[in-house]
């Protein structure tokens, strides 16, 4: 019998103490004692310290937990607010790393750079990160840690939300609570991994260059003009439907020579009037070719479904699952957000345990390097390799 154990969890209460501490308990006796390690994701409605204290009054000190607040949250099944979710495990293969950084300052090319340092003294197999896209860019923080990992090292996540506010997230790393930065946790040993990225967006509008950034993802041109003015005529009748209606419309990074396939998504977080530009929430290539892109909440489904089979393709039967889907899917799926999460989940084996979140932005390798997505549906499939779990 394999010494491997991995469960998840998911428990809903009013109070936030009750649900953590109920979760927890539940994936103790799930995993017939406490666990290694714990990631967790919690409703931004509940009381970040209450949910601490909940989760240790029955996970031991010493278990590595990283974990941040969601917009929803996502177990085995389906998609939940209100809610307390948990994936753990308990596996002599594995060793396991927990990293908090602030900015304090930094860049976040550097904060991304100090974290790959840590990381790779530890040499992980698998990274699963989540920073706080409030205060640093999660763009170029991934680009700082790649600087140091490598391009092609798998790392997986998704940025800490707060509902729909973007006034405050909360991140957790061990009994510690923060509110900016990153945490991140990474798992060594013999690890198959699989993962895939689909938005089931297609582009509705024709190519145009970006012809001028600022700080990355504030679009100020396309194609040398004002990226507001652009974008507004594209809408027509319904540009005064904007700020809202830009969760409909995001901007898709069109590769070149592959005009129909975009590479990366961007929501347009919000509209800066007095310089008639679009704040995205990721980062655009300079010069790089953008089309505006819409889907039918049947494409968006569709998308999902797709990143499940694709990720099943590579790894058929894997021990446990993370899933990070875009708050802006949920926001267009409207009461069908449920279906995304149900008809997705319901591809993988009986019985995988299973955890994630609606983020505020998805990190995900597509086509061998990691990046950094928005309005997209990402997954990562994990299997320990059979002949490590002894008797």
């Amino acid at each position: 019998m394999s010494a491997h154990r991995f469960a998840s969890t998911s428990y809903v209460d009013d109070d936030p103490r009750a649900a953590a501490r109920e979760a927890a308990a539940e994936l103790r006796r799930q995993l017939g004692g406490p666990p290694d390690w714990v990631v967790v994701f919690f409703s931004s409605e509940m009381a970040p310290e209450a949910v601490v204290a909940g989760l240790y009054e029955v996970l031991p000190a010493a278990v590595k937990l990283v974990g941040c607040s969601s917009y929803a949250e996502i177990d085995s099944s389906e998609a939940l607010t209100r809610s307390v979710s948990l994936l753990g495990g308990r596996s002599p293969a594995l060793e396991v790393m927990t990293v908090a950084l602030l900015p304090e300052g930094r860049p976040s090319f550097a904060v991304g750079q100090a974290l790959g340092a840590q990381l790779a003294a530890f040499a992980p197999s698998l990274v699963v990160m989540l920073p706080d896209i409030l205060t640093v860019n999660a763009t170029q923080l991934l680009r700082g840690v790649q600087s140091v990992l490598g391009s092609g090292f798998p790392i997986v996540g998704g940025a800490a939300a707060d509902g729909g506010r973007f006034e405050r997230t909360y991140q957790l790393c061990g009994q510690a609570l923060q509110h900016s930065g990153v945490v991140a946790l990474a798992l060594k040993g013999p690890l198959r991994i699989a993962t895939a990225a689909r938005s089931g967006y297609t582009p509705v509008s024709l190519p145009r260059t970006a012809s001028r950034i600022e700080n990355g993802n504030v679009l100020l041109e396309l194609d040398g003009r004002p990226a507001l003015d652009v974008y507004r005529e594209f809408l027509g009748p319904r540009a005064g439907e904007i700020p809202a209606v830009s969760i409909e419309f995001p901007l898709g990074v069109i590769p070149s020579g592959h005009e129909e396939a975009p590479a990366l998504t961007r929501a347009i977080f919000a509209v800066d009037e007095a310089r008639r530009a679009l704040v995205l929430g990721g980062d655009l290539p300079e010069r790089g070719q953008v089309r505006i892109l819409s889907a039918t909440r049947r494409e968006v489904l569709a998308g999902a479904r797709a990143a499940t089979e694709l990720a099943l393709q590579a790894l058929p039967q894997p021990d446990f699952a993370l899933v990070f889907s875009c708050l802006s899917r949920k926001v267009a799926l409207g009461l069908q957000y449920k279906d995304e999460c149900a008809g997705a989940l319901a591809l993988l084996p009986a019985s995988v345990p299973t955890a994630g979140f609606y983020t505020f932005g998805e990190l995900s390798p597509r086509d061998g390097i990691s990046e950094h997505h928005e309005s997209t549906f990402t997954l990562v499939l994990v299997q320990v390799a059979a002949d490590s779990g002894g008797p």
